[in-house]
C-alpha cells in the first residue's frame, strides 16, 4: 500500500534497511571470510553475536519508533527487527543442531567419527563436520532471504510503500499516513 509521506520520512524509513544489510554484509561475508582464512572455528561464534547485538538495537529502535516517529517510518523499523527475528531464529536452529551433536557425542563417544586411514590411526569427527555445515545451510538460506527481501523493502520506503498489515502491530490513528488510492490516475 502506498502512503502520503514527505521525503524526509522516506529517508528516515529506509535507514533500519540499510542497518540491517550493513548487519548481514559485513557480519555474515566479511568476518566470516575472515574467520574462515585466518581464525580459528569457533571464533565464527562472533558472526551471530554481533549480529545479534545489531538485531537488538533494531528491536529497541523500533520500539522508540513507535512512539516518535510517523506511522510510515515506524513501519520500516518494524518491518527490519522482523526480519532480524528470522536470523535470530536461525541462529537457535544451528545451535541447536550443534548441540545435539556434542550431545550424541558425549553420550557415544567415537560413534560419529570415522577413520582416516592415516599412519597415526586418527580420526575425522565426521559427525561434527556434517553438522557444522548443514547448520551454515540454515543461516545461508535466512541470510539470502531476507537480504533479498531488505533490498525490496529500500525500494518500497523510497516510493512510499509499507506492508499494510503492519497496522496489526502497529495500530494507524488520525495521524497516520493517509493512504493513496491504488490507481490515482483512475486509469486502467
Amino acid at each position: 500500500m502506498q502512503y502520503q509521506v514527505t521525503e524526509d520520512e522516506k529517508r528516515q524509513a529506509k535507514i533500519p534497511h540499510h542497518l540491517f544489510n550493513i548487519n548481514v554484509i559485513i557480519t555474515h561475508l566479511f568476518i566470516s571470510m575472515i574467520v574462515l582464512e585466518i581464525g580459528q572455528t569457533w571464533q565464527l561464534l562472533l558472526v551471530p553475536l554481533i549480529s545479534s547485538t545489531v538485531i537488538f538495537y533494531l528491536f529497541k529502535r523500533q520500539q522508540r519508533s513507535v512512539k516518535e516517529d510517523s506511522w510510515f517510518v515506524a513501519s520500516h523499523w518494524f518491518m527490519a527487527w522482523r526480519r532480524g527475528r528470522v536470523l535470530l531464529f536461525s541462529y537457535a536452529v544451528a545451535l541447536a543442531m550443534v548441540g545435539l551433536y556434542f550431545l550424541f557425542n558425549t553420550l557415544f563417544p567415537g560413534g560419529l567419527s570415522m577413520n582416516d586411514f592415516s599412519t597415526e590411526g586418527t580420526q575425522t569427527a565426521l559427525g561434527e563436520i556434517i553438522t557444522l555445515r548443514f547448520a551454515a545451510v540454515v543461516i545461508f538460506v535466512a541470510v539470502l532471504i531476507t537480504f533479498m527481501q531488505t533490498g525490496i523493502a529500500v525500494y518500497d520506503a523510497g516510493n512510499g510503500i509499507s506492508n499494510p498489515n503492519v497496522a496489526k502491530f502497529i495500530p494507524r490513528d488520525d495521524s497516520a499516513n493517509a493512504e493513496l488510492p491504488e490507481n490515482p490516475t483512475g486509469e486502467s
